[in-house]
């Protein structure tokens, strides 16, 4: 291992009962801090520089091992904690970024610090909850929703999607959706987007 990774890196106790997960979002976190763009090899440097022994090859300590980030990051994107991936920069949404304070919280005890305009996000997120309460769509699943139906391209809209965004944005935009309404305590929203949720594909890339 390398001086800087030995210099930067959390002693093993403070981060092996920890997920790997919540250590990806605090390195996602740590790479962002400052401004940075997180790539993907750009995490995988960081998660190891900070828990190396959680994010080495077993054979070959000095090195990382990128294949432990493979099912962790597809959960991460499942439950709507960060948005992009492999291809594109990787960043943390709302409800990573609390995952992250608790994360920070178990490896050193004190809140993060971000240069981030929460009152800003709490609008946004305020619009989004209005935009999908008064939709057409939402509208028909109060009137009956046992013969509740969406298409697609209706679903894309309301997601504020167009026709060439990825099938895994969506999916991801709509998990967002879901985890927003939870928040909110919006029960019968979060129910008609598990309902929208039907219409798309199991398997998504």
């Amino acid at each position: 291992m390398d001086d800087y990774c030995e210099a930067n890196a959390f002693p093993e106790e403070k981060y092996k009962s920890i997920p790997k997960e919540n250590l990806i979002l605090f390195g996602i976190y740590s790479v962002t801090k400052n401004g940075e763009g997180c790539s993907f090899e750009r995490l995988v440097k960081e998660c190891f520089t900070l828990f190396p022994k959680a994010f080495a090859f077993s054979r070959y300590p000095e090195w990382p091992d990128s294949l432990k980030f493979d099912r962790q990051m597809r959960t991460l994107r499942e439950r709507g904690w960060i948005v992009g991936g492999a291809k594109t920069t990787i960043s943390l949404t709302k409800f990573g970024g609390k995952i992250t304070e608790e994360t920070e919280q178990m490896l050193a005890g004190s809140k993060l610090t971000r240069e981030v305009n929460q009152k800003h996000l709490r609008g946004a997120d305020t619009a989004l909850i209005h935009s999908l309460r008064e939709s057409a769509a939402f509208k028909r699943f109060l009137e009956n929703k046992e013969r509740f139906s969406i298409t697609e391209m209706e679903l894309r809209a309301l997601l504020r999607c167009t026709l060439e965004t990825p099938p895994r944005v969506l999916k991801q935009n709509l998990q967002y959706s879901k985890n927003l309404a939870s928040d909110y305590d919006e029960r019968e929203l979060f129910n008609f987007l598990e309902a929208c949720e039907k219409i798309l594909p199991t398997k998504v890339a």
